[in-house]
């Protein structure tokens, strides 16, 4: 099959279209073979650069690096590149994605929260184009998927809510941005997630929804952002079953997308009308690897009409499976073709054939920090306050104490937890970045606040705590805080709250003996486990410009304008 690089989203010209033809002209089977793949680059040395050189991989993926780094892998494979890869990172968040010294702007349920369209085309121009500068040239987001289940582990904070209409529109507006910045986008995770309670990195999950509801959400969503000219989309080990009526195929209707011809072939290619590039999500996931042999899960997911492939386990042992699944039949030389036109295609959109000539331009009338604190002014959200506790002031709550919770662990943690003596004193040596509610206190104390932070996981706060009267409990503090901090990590099967005292003694037991407040800066859902406290406030992300946000809205420096882009109802299926 030819696919037309004249159209929707390639929009090629003859002297393009002429090197995308001479190119998989010369190429051997070899070659055409690694182009399927994206590979990951761990970091910017001598010997991975060469080793990545040397396999030609279609791409290659960074996690994140000092930009001189960046700069020198980009240099390195274009120069070293019979055919330029495409250079890839997760800007989810900004492009500290892929650029550790860059602006974390927020997640993408932050910028929900605004209600702002504009902020989204901002956000996608600043995640794709800052990080196109250093030779960038495809952002593995916007997330497009909708968040119905509270209880989904990965998705959450990651999308732009539970509102198909919102995401739709913010995740139109950032591809607008990232395209317009000289990037290519894979918008993800078909055929979407978020209906499911659990994460496809540890298991296969499901898209549960009758097939005509999928249509008129997710079904709206894709084809919105297919409309819209997005260059690519990543699938999920996501499985649609209710698309599998008696017409169809049955026997892939407990299949995941990303091994599902059906799913691609028919649903995205077909109905949605998706013309531009196809990749599969991570390859080492569960919800990937679970499904069959990996030999054979190979050239099944190029075959399904996956025109890229996502990270290896063992390179030569993977690149081997996919010689051997073209050998067998399994890939025909008409798919692998059709493959080769498309990422080659997508190459040639992006000025990847002229190398280093190739042009970026981010055109803002803003910085990415100034995006950064402005998202955080619209979108930090008063979820409520029904004890009427705000504004408070240093001259009233004076004496604050903070109970920090959630999943913010960092090497030193992990670390400490196994040192032996000499470990843990080079540790206290060591620089340690502030952790964000240590950030969080410092803003208070500055403002004039006398900050303490309670730490039930400390034996004997514990006990002291479990025999201390309420006299000598409230005398210490004017207002208690719960600071959380639950974020979206791979491998994670649940978002709550853990608290860490025994018998719950730092749960709020005591909410009317001191007024208490819960702030959360990632999970917006905590009202679930702290329904009788009645001050929330989420903030959706961790930046020093939330943090800074949420004190001044606290305070009554500038008014409470997110609006929670999730439902808190939290009993309704």
């Amino acid at each position: 099959m030819t696919v037309d690089l004249t159209k929707k989203p390639f929009y090629l010209d003859a002297a393009q279209l002429k090197w995308v033809a001479n190119t998989i002209a010369t190429m051997s089977l070899e070659e055409k073979i690694r182009q399927l793949f994206v590979i990951a680059a761990g970091d910017a040395k001598d010997k991975t650069l060469q080793e990545v050189a040397e396999f030609e991989a279609g791409g290659v993926m960074l996690r994140p690096l000092k930009e001189a780094d960046v700069r020198k892998v980009n240099t390195y494979l274009m120069s070293h590149s019979k055919i330029p890869p495409f250079l890839a990172a997760n800007l989810e968040t900004g492009s500290n994605g892929l650029i550790e010294e860059n602006t974390n702007i927020g997640h993408e349920m932050l910028i929900a929260a605004t209600g702002n369209v504009d902020n989204a085309y901002e956000f996608g121009k600043f995640c794709m184009g800052e990080a196109a500068l250093a030779g960038a040239s495809m952002s593995f987001a916007p997330i497009i998927d909708i968040n119905y289940n509270w209880e989904n582990p990965i998705t959450n904070i990651r999308s732009f809510g539970d509102n198909p209409e919102l995401v739709s529109a913010m995740g139109q507006a950032y591809v607008r941005g990232a395209q317009e910045a000289g990037g290519a986008v894979t918008i993800k995770h078909f055929p979407g997630d978020g209906v499911d309670g659990r994460d496809h990195h540890v298991v296969k999950s499901v898209n549960s929804l009758p097939f005509p509801e999928w249509m008129r959400t997710f079904g709206k969503v894709y084809r919105d952002n297919i409309d819209n000219g997005a260059t690519g989309v990543m699938v999920g080990h996501i499985s649609l079953p209710d698309y599998f009526q008696e017409d169809k195929e049955v026997g892939l209707r407990d299949v995941p997308a990303s091994l599902n011809p059906a799913l691609i072939q028919d649903l995205l290619r077909g109905e949605l009308g998706f013309n531009g590039l196809v990749m599969t999500d991570a390859s080492l996931m569960v919800g990937f690897g679970s499904q069959g042999k990996r030999r054979d899960l190979l050239p099944r997911a190029i075959a399904a009409g996956n025109d890229m492939f996502l990270f290896t386990k063992n390179l030569e042992e993977d690149y081997q499976f996919m010689v051997a699944g073209f050998r067998e039949g399994i890939i025909t030389e008409e798919r692998l073709d059709d493959a080769m036109q498309r990422i080659l295609g997508l190459k040639a959109r992006l000025h990847l054939d002229a190398r280093l000539e190739r042009k970026t331009t981010l055109d803002s009338e803003i910085t990415s920090k100034q995006l950064a604190k402005k998202v955080a002014d619209e979108g930090v959200t008063l979820v409520k306050d029904t004890q009427h506790l705000l504004p408070i002031h240093s001259s009233e709550q004076q004496k604050i104490g903070i109970i920090s919770l959630g999943n913010e662990l960092d090497v030193f943690d992990i670390l400490e937890q196994g040192a032996s003596g000499i470990m843990k004193l080079a540790l206290k040596f060591q620089k340690r970045k502030k952790k964000s509610h240590e950030a969080f206190g410092e803003i208070l104390t500055g403002r004039g606040y006398q900050v303490s932070f309670i730490d039930h996981s400390q034996i004997k706060v514990m006990m002291e705590s479990v025999k201390e009267s309420i006299a000598e409990f409230t005398s210490k503090y004017d207002l208690i805080i719960y600071f959380v901090k639950k974020d979206t990590m791979s491998n994670q099967t649940n978002l709550r709250v853990e608290f860490k005292s025994l018998a719950g003694f730092d749960a709020p037991w005591f909410i009317h003996e001191i007024p208490t407040m819960l702030i959360s800066v990632a999970n917006p859902y905590h009202e679930y486990d702290f329904a009788d406290v009645m001050t929330i406030i989420n903030g959706y992300s961790p930046t020093d410009e939330v943090l800074q946000a949420i004190v001044d809205k606290m305070e009554g420096k500038t008014p409470f304008r997110g609006v929670s882009p999730v439902s808190m109802d939290f009993y309704t299926n």
